[in-house]
Parts: C-alpha cells; sequence; structure tokens
C-alpha cells in the first residue's frame, strides 16, 4: 500500500487500486452498522420537524461545565443549507435557534456585528465555549475562523460568531429570507446540526433557487442615485441551472452599474491588462462607492479580495476584482465561454445580483448520491457505474460504462476515482513536475486545491498524459492526518473533457460528513 501511495503522490494520484481499503467505516452511521448506500434515488432529506418557530430544549440554558466548541462548518445541499457546530465529547449541551430581529449584536461588549442577509437565524449553546478555562492555562479549542461561507449553499450567505461569553456559545446565520429550518444533535462526536430548506414546503421543495431572469448578452446599465454608498459584501454561488454574483452595499443612496462582455479587461487606474481566466469576460464596474477608509460608523467595508472562486460549476471560472478608483468599483468575472445573463437590485439589504446562465443541453446531471463507508457522500450522474465496496470502499470508482475493480492492481479501469488517504493535506497539495495550473478552493468548509498536470512520464502515467485531481483536507483521524483525493486521467479510452466536467460537479456536492450522521 505505501508503495503504491508514494507513487501515486509522484504521479499527480494517490487513488491506486489495492484490495486493501483506504478508509476504516466510520464509528457511527445513519443506517445499521457496516451498511453501505450504494444509491440514494431521493435528495438527502433535512434533520428534524422544519418550521420557522424556534427550537429549544427544556433546559435551556443550564450552568455546569461548558462543552468546548472545536469545528463550525456549512454546505449546501440540494434541498436545503447545513450548519455544523461540533464540540468535544459525545453530547451536545442545551440549545435555542431562532430568527432575531436586527441589528445583530455581539454578547458581552453590545457592539453591532454586520452578518449579510435579509433575515438571521440564531443558534445559542449554554455552556459552551471555543476556550477551555479548567487548566493552569487557557486552552483554544476552536481555533476556525469567526466566518464561514456555505459552499454549494442556495440560503445561508454566512454565519458569524456573535458570542463565546460566560459559556454561552452564539453563532448567527444571514439568510436571503426566513425559511423553514431544522434541528438535531448527533453523538461521537458530538454536533448540532440546523439544516435551512431552500423552499418554504414542508418537505424543502423539489426546484431549489431560480436564476432572477431570462437573461440575455447585450450590455445592462442602470444609473447611480442619491448619497454614496459602501460595498460591504461581495460572494459567489453555484446553483443548479446558473452562477450567482451578489454584490452587497449599505446606505441611504443606491449603486449605479455597468455590466457586459469585453475582450480588453483593464485596470481602471493604470489602463495594464488584467489576467482573468476563461474564455469569454463579464465586466461590472460599480459606481457611486465610497472608498473603504470614508465608510460610515459601524459599517464594516468589504475587504477587497483580489480574487473570487467556487467549487462546483465550471461555468464561472473566478471572479477578478480591480481597484476602487474614483468612486467607481471594476470586476471581471471569468467564464467558459459567453453567456446569458441577468441582473437585478434587490433591497434590505441592498444588492446587485448576476445571474450567469449555465448549460442544460450539454451540462451535467446529478441524478444518483452514492455514501461511502468511508465517511463522504457524493452525486453522481445516474446512468454512470459505481463500486459495490468488494475490492475498495464502495462510492470510490465511477465511470458512465460498467467496470470491474480487479484485486491488488494499478490497472484504471473507472474515469474517475475518490479515496482517503492517510498523508498530510499538505503533502498531497504540494506541487510536483507537470503541473499546468492550481486553484485553492472551500469545499464543504475544508481547505481544498485542485490541480491540472501533465504527465512527465516518471509516474504511472505515459509522458503527456492530462489530469485534475482534487485534494481536500480532512480532519486526523484516529491513526493520522487524513486527505480525501478525487482525480481524473485523461487515458485514450476516456472521454477526459467530458470527465472533468464531471468530476467538477461532483465536487460541488460532496457532504463529508453524511457518513457520520451530520
Amino acid at each position: 500500500m505505501m508503495r503504491l501511495l508514494l507513487a501515486g503522490l509522484g504521479a499527480s494520484t494517490l487513488l491506486a487500486t489495492t484490495g486493501t481499503p483506504t478508509a476504516p467505516p466510520p464509528t457511527t452511521a445513519p443506517t445499521a452498522p457496516g451498511a453501505v448506500q450504494l444509491t440514494h434515488p431521493h435528495p438527502l432529506p433535512p434533520v428534524g420537524d422544519p418550521g420557522t418557530e424556534t427550537v429549544e430544549t427544556d433546559d435551556f440554558p443550564v450552568g455546569g461545565s461548558p462543552a468546548h466548541l472545536t469545528d463550525v462548518r456549512a454546505a449546501g445541499h440540494e434541498n436545503f443549507d447545513r450548519f455544523v457546530l461540533e464540540f468535544e465529547g459525545d453530547e451536545v449541551p442545551s440549545y435555542r435557534v431562532g430568527y432575531v430581529e436586527p441589528p445583530i449584536t455581539e454578547d458581552g461588549s453590545g457592539r453591532q456585528v454586520d452578518v449579510a442577509g435579509s433575515a438571521f437565524l440564531e443558534v445559542r449553546v449554554s455552556p459552551a465555549s471555543g476556550v477551555d478555562l479548567s487548566g493552569e492555562q487557557p486552552r483554544e479549542t476552536y481555533t476556525g475562523r469567526d466566518h464561514v461561507t456555505a459552499p454549494g449553499g442556495q440560503v445561508i450567505t454566512e454565519a458569524v460568531r456573535t458570542g463565546d461569553f460566560e459559556a454561552m456559545l452564539a453563532w448567527t446565520m444571514g439568510l436571503e429570507e426566513r425559511l423553514p429550518f431544522g434541528v438535531t444533535t448527533f453523538s461521537d462526536p458530538a454536533r448540532l446540526v440546523v439544516d435551512v430548506l431552500h423552499q418554504p414546503g414542508e418537505d424543502g421543495g423539489s426546484g431549489g433557487l431560480e436564476p432572477i431572469g431570462q437573461g440575455g448578452t447585450d450590455d445592462v446599465d442602470a444609473e447611480a442615485t442619491g448619497s454614496a454608498v459602501t460595498l460591504t459584501d461581495v460572494r459567489l454561488g453555484a446553483h443548479d441551472g446558473f452562477d450567482r454574483i451578489v454584490f452587497e452595499l449599505a446606505g441611504d443612496g443606491e449603486a449605479g452599474y455597468e455590466i457586459g462582455y469585453t475582450e480588453d479587461p483593464r485596470s481602471a487606474g493604470s489602463g495594464h491588462p488584467l489576467e482573468v481566466p476563461g474564455e469569454a469576460t463579464l465586466g461590472i464596474t460599480l459606481s457611486n462607492l465610497l472608498y473603504p477608509g470614508d465608510a460610515p460608523e459601524g459599517v464594516e467595508p468589504w475587504d477587497g479580495q483580489e480574487r473570487l472562486e467556487i467549487a462546483g460549476t465550471s461555468t464561472l471560472e473566478a471572479l477578478v476584482a480591480d481597484t476602487l478608483y474614483e468612486g467607481r468599483y471594476a470586476f471581471y468575472a471569468g467564464l467558459d465561454q459567453q453567456r446569458p445573463f441577468a441582473v437585478a437590485r434587490l433591497s434590505d439589504p441592498q444588492r446587485i445580483v448576476i445571474d450567469v446562465l449555465t448549460r442544460e443541453a450539454d451540462g451535467v446531471t446529478m441524478g444518483e448520491r452514492c455514501t461511502s463507508p468511508a465517511g463522504f457522500a457524493v452525486d453522481h450522474p445516474s446512468d454512470w457505474s459505481v463500486n459495490a465496496g468488494e475490492t475498495v470502499p464502495a462510492c470510490s470508482r465511477f465511470s458512465p460504462q460498467d467496470f470491474d475493480v480487479p484485486d491488488a492492481t494499478d490497472v484504471r479501469v473507472a474515469a474517475i476515482a475518490f479515496s482517503i488517504e492517510p498523508v498530510a493535506f499538505d503533502r498531497v497539495a504540494q506541487e510536483q513536475p507537470g503541473e499546468q495550473a492550481r486553484r485553492e478552493l472551500t469545499v464543504d468548509g475544508r481547505d481544498a486545491v485542485r490541480i491540472e498536470r501533465t504527465a512527465t512520464g516518471e509516474g504511472f502515467w505515459p509522458e503527456g498524459t492530462p489530469s485534475t485531481r482534487y485534494a481536500l483536507a480532512l480532519e486526523d483521524g484516529e491513526h493520522g492526518p487524513r486527505t480525501l483525493v478525487a482525480d481524473t486521467v485523461g487515458l485514450p479510452r476516456f472521454d477526459y473533457q467530458r470527465n472533468v466536467e464531471v468530476l467538477d460537479a461532483m465536487i460541488g456536492t460532496l457532504d463529508l460528513d453524511a457518513g457520520t450522521e451530520g
């Protein structure tokens, strides 16, 4: 096994087929121990009994020794977005989950906290904290971000830590609108799970979020009105049938915009050309904007990231930001090709929304879901074959043709392969000879990287063979570090370009908690 693993590292793949599973089954599962769900004909259901009323335990809030927070994550699913708080130990303490009205303030200080969204769902847990004060020195048990997003999500705009004070932990989710939510807890480890439905219906609906219009390719513009405003957030989302770009603003006036395709993206200040990925560039210029230093008190300006990307789409490759110059802020969306787009201005809070419509006739349709005993679930095309798990763990090989996985062989029999490898993420993600492109991503709340490479002839594949590989950082397991690796290789018998599209779409559906109940 180690020989195959090290060889795979040198050849841009860790997915050698062996007769030994690459990861043990999870310690808990939603079905009987050892059960493997090969396909899921229906969408993963949300937890709890969804509604809009506050959900709380009978004893909230309760005293005692606090539970210690270890992880916070969020991700989108077919009919709902999921938010998870994970704690040390086996039990979640008392909690309350319910909608609150703005302004959102921080416990203890009373400081106003900006949370992007039109509705606000607050999660409180007591007694709980991200810091263990029981020893001689404080031990920080949660070292993650105070602000998380939901990759592939449709309704959670962000989740922000709004309290860790006197054994009361609070996180507040910003949503596009007030929607039903369900709540439940899991153990080993302790997790509080909140699922927010995409639709108001009791079952979460089946259609998901719709684009804001039919779209077109002609230029679109709108004039600014009133006093200058502050850009407070920029976010991207991959949805069924479209990719969304959202600019959120604060102020009494309205921003103007000019949106259209360009063949010559340039910096507004210097006039120098800008490098934008993709075959087509959609230029977006916002006007009537304040400089960050001129933002009113209590308004937090956007942090000005130079480049934003999302997983789960092959359409919107990146959004590249120029500079704010004389009240105008230029952005360039790199697309795989020129596509119709729709634009709308929304209020409460003020948002400019751009939906880029994706392919349908030749797109990737995910009709089945596969849950692996290795602890992840992923969607795949309904007409593709999946391995049953006799030789390698189930849900680790996918192909448009029927195939068998031989015992103890390096032969590549399937178009796409998944595995969990006992290797640190940094090692898997390190640059290798022949690397052509690299994108750093966040997938289901984990650090990830997408690498395109052409083989140099020194590893498994002949010189010139292309491959696309994802590596996702997982929490350390019982026996050390773990990394989820998924790839496709351009061997002569495979349709490489099509398989890359399928792989990209599959990554956008990953649930790294599905095999362990939440």
